[in-house]
């Protein structure tokens, strides 16, 4: 029994990055007409998708929540070094798990709430957890499919109930 809300990561953006330095490459070469110059800004354009403006809108682009028997689980990507591995390779990347008995507190956050000022939110909307020694984690929930789901309401009641 489980569900899961939001887009797993897979190896869309490291095909995009690749696609896009390609188109680079051409244009560079179209305009240039030389082979090594081309190349050169393809590699600064990879680079730069890959490593700066990728990561940046990552989290926006990819968080994920599952919730299941054991707890819940989701991409725990707030250090660049986890953002670029991601990229690089998502199907070895380990989603972090909260149980439900290390859990004091669940609640979904909307864009007209206040929360706490400790609280890192990377959006205006997702599921604070509680944790019982006091650490908040923020899983962004700002999906197209996550807005007034009664699934999601359903999920996110059950998860109050194993937290009891």
């Amino acid at each position: 029994m489980g569900w899961s809300f939001g887009k797993k990561q897979s190896y869309e953006l490291l095909m995009s990055s690749i696609l896009i330095s390609i188109l680079i490459f051409l244009m560079a070469f179209v305009i240039t007409d030389l082979i090594w110059v081309s190349s050169v800004v393809m590699v600064v354009g990879f680079i730069a998708l890959t490593i700066g403006i990728f990561p940046l809108y990552l989290p926006k682009m990819i968080s994920y929540l599952q919730v299941n028997l054991k707890g819940i689980e989701y991409y725990n990507i707030g250090s660049w070094k986890d953002r670029i591995k991601i990229i690089f390779e998502p199907n070895k990347f380990q989603l972090s798990c909260v149980n439900y008995r290390d859990m004091n507190d669940i609640s979904v956050i909307t864009a007209r709430q206040n929360v706490d000022a400790d609280v890192e939110m990377n959006s205006k909307s997702g599921v604070l957890i509680t944790k019982k020694n006091h650490n908040n984690i923020f899983v962004d929930v700002s999906w197209y499919d996550t807005v007034d789901n009664p699934i999601f309401d359903r999920a996110m009641e059950f998860v109050q109930s194993c937290t009891r």
